[in-house]
C-alpha cells in the first residue's frame, strides 16, 4: 500500500514542532545523519559513521549519539520515493556549559570551540518529554505494519572518541564556523518570524507548540554570565511580541501595559527555568491580548468604546455615560457597537468586569466587596450574583478552587 500521504502529514507535524526530518537513499545511516553540520564543522565526518549498520524493516531505531543528541530512523517499505526517514536532532534537556566543556575535552577539542559548541545547540530543539514524538512515531510505524508485535524498537549509542586535531585545521574551521553560524541565524530569524505571526494571529495552541521545545540558548552568548544573556533575549523577544500584537490590532494602551509589566519581570529572573515559563506565559498572554481587544475591523467609535471599557472597567459604563464621552449618540453607538462586536454594550460590559474580578481573585487577596467596587460594581450582593451566573460559581468558591489547583501542582 501506498502511505506517501501519512509520511508527508507526519514530517509536516514535526516541522511543527521545530523538529529536523530528513528522506534518505541507500543502507545504513553513513554520513547523512542529519546533524545541523556538527560533525563537519569539527571534522568528525571520518569517525563518525555507520557503516556497520543496516536498517531492519519493522523496526524503529532509537540513536543517542556522543553529543547528547537524539534521532529516530526508520526504514521505509516500497514504494516509497526514499530509503528511510531521519527524525533529529533533538534533546532531552540542555546540556550545561561543564558539560559541553567535559564533551570537548573527551574529544580531544580545545575549550576554545565552546562558543561554536553553544551555537550548534541553540538550533537543537529540547524535548524534557520525549512521549509526543514517539507516540506520533507509534502510530506512523502501526500504520506501516500493524500493531501488537509487527514491529519492534531498538535503541543505539554511539560512543565515538575519535579526535580532531588536525594539523592546518584552523582555516577549515573558520569557514565552517561562518557556514554553521549562518544556519543557526537562519533558523533562529526563522523561529522569530513565526512567533510574531503566531501572536500577530492569536493563534493561542500554535504558541503551547512553539514553547513545548523551545531552547533559550538560540540568543547571542555576549555576556559571560548565561542568565543575563537570556534575560536580553526575552527583553528582545517582548519587544517583538508586542509589535507583532500591535499588527494584530491591539490598541498602544494594552501593549505598554502588559510590555511593562514583562519588563519589570524579566529582571527578576534567576535561572533558565524561570527564563523558559516566562517566555511561554508572554506569548500566550500577547496572543490572548491579540484576540481579546483586535480591534482592526472596529470602526474608531467602537474602537474608543472598547478601549475605554477595558481601561476602565469601575468607571461609568453606562451606554448614555459611554455615548457622551466618545462624543456619539447613544442610539448610534448601541446599533454599531452591537453590529461590530456581536454584543450590547451592557453585555461588553458585563464580560470585561467578571473577567477582571476573575483575575484579581485569582492573584489577590482582596476581599470580594473590594473586588466588586474594582469593577465598577457597589452591591456586593448583586456583584455574587451575577460572578455566580458568569462562573457558575461565587467569587469565594472561585477563588478556593483557584488555590486548591495551585496546591495540587506543587
Amino acid at each position: 500500500m501506498n502511505y506517501t500521504a501519512e509520511l508527508e502529514y507526519l514530517m509536516k507535524v514535526l516541522k511543527k514542532m521545530r523538529i529536523p526530518t530528513e528522506l534518505v537513499n541507500g543502507e545504513g545511516l553513513d554520513e547523512q545523519v542529519p546533524d545541523l553540520g556538527l560533525r563537519h564543522f569539527l571534522g568528525l565526518e571520518a569517525g563518525y559513521r555507520y557503516e556497520d549498520l543496516t536498517l531492519e524493516e519493522n523496526t524503529v531505531y532509537k540513536i543517542n549519539d556522543e553529543f547528547m543528541c537524539r534521532y529516530i530512523g526508520i526504514l521505509l517499505p516500497q514504494p516509497f520515493s526514499a530509503d528511510a526517514l531521519l527524525i533529529g536532532p533533538y534533546m532531552s534537556y540542555e546540556p550545561t556549559e561543564a558539560q559541553l566543556l567535559e564533551g570537548l575535552e573527551r574529544l580531544g577539542m580545545s575549550a576554545s570551540r565552546l562558543p561554536q559548541l553553544k551555537q550548534y545547540y541553540s538550533a537543537v530543539p529540547v524535548l524534557p518529554d520525549e512521549s509526543p514524538l514517539m507516540m506520533l512515531v507509534n502510530a506512523f510505524a502501526e500504520t506501516l505494519w500493524g500493531t501488537g508485535n509487527a514491529y519492534k524498537i531498538v535503541e543505539l549509542s554511539r560512543d565515538s572518541t575519535a579526535s580532531a586535531a588536525l594539523d592546518g585545521m584552523e582555516k577549515k574551521v573558520s569557514r565552517e564556523d561562518v557556514l554553521m553560524q549562518m544556519k543557526v541565524m537562519e533558523r533562529r530569524y526563522a523561529y522569530e518570524n513565526e512567533m510574531m505571526e503566531t501572536v500577530a494571529k492569536g493563534l493561542t495552541h500554535r504558541a503551547k507548540m512553539m514553547m513545548s521545545n523551545v531552547s533559550l540558548t538560540m540568543f547571542e552568548q555576549r555576556m559571560a554570565d548565561p542568565v543575563r544573556n537570556m534575560k536580553n533575549y526575552i527583553i528582545i523577544c517582548n519587544t517583538l511580541l508586542r509589535k507583532a500584537a500591535q499588527q494584530g490590532g491591539v490598541h498602544p494602551f494594552h501593549l505598554d501595559r502588559i510590555s511593562s509589566a514583562f519588563a519589570a519581570r524579566i529582571e527578576l529572573i534567576h535561572n533558565m527555568d524561570e527564563g523558559r515559563e516566562l517566555m511561554g506565559e508572554m506569548m500566550l498572554n500577547y496572543c490572548r491580548l491579540v484576540r481579546q481587544h483586535a480591534l482592526r475591523n472596529y470602526s474608531p467609535p467602537v474602537q474608543k468604546a472598547v478601549t475605554y471599557i477595558e481601561a476602565e472597567p469601575a468607571a461609568d459604563l453606562h451606554l448614555q455615560h459611554l455615548a457622551r464621552t466618545l462624543n456619539v449618540s447613544a442610539g448610534y453607538l448601541s446599533t454599531l457597537f452591537h453590529k461590530e462586536t456581536g454584543k450590547t454594550v451592557t453585555a461588553y460590559v458585563t464580560d470585561v468586569r467578571m473577567d477582571t474580578a476573575a483575575n484579581l481573585l485569582r492573584h489577590t487577596q482582596l476581599q470580594v466587596q473590594t473586588v466588586a467596587q474594582h469593577c465598577g460594581i457597589g452591591d456586593v450582593n448583586y456583584f455574587s450574583k451575577v460572578f455566580k451566573r458568569h462562573f457558575g460559581l461565587t467569587p469565594r468558591q472561585f477563588r478556593e478552587e483557584h488555590l486548591t489547583r495551585r496546591r495540587g501542582k506543587k
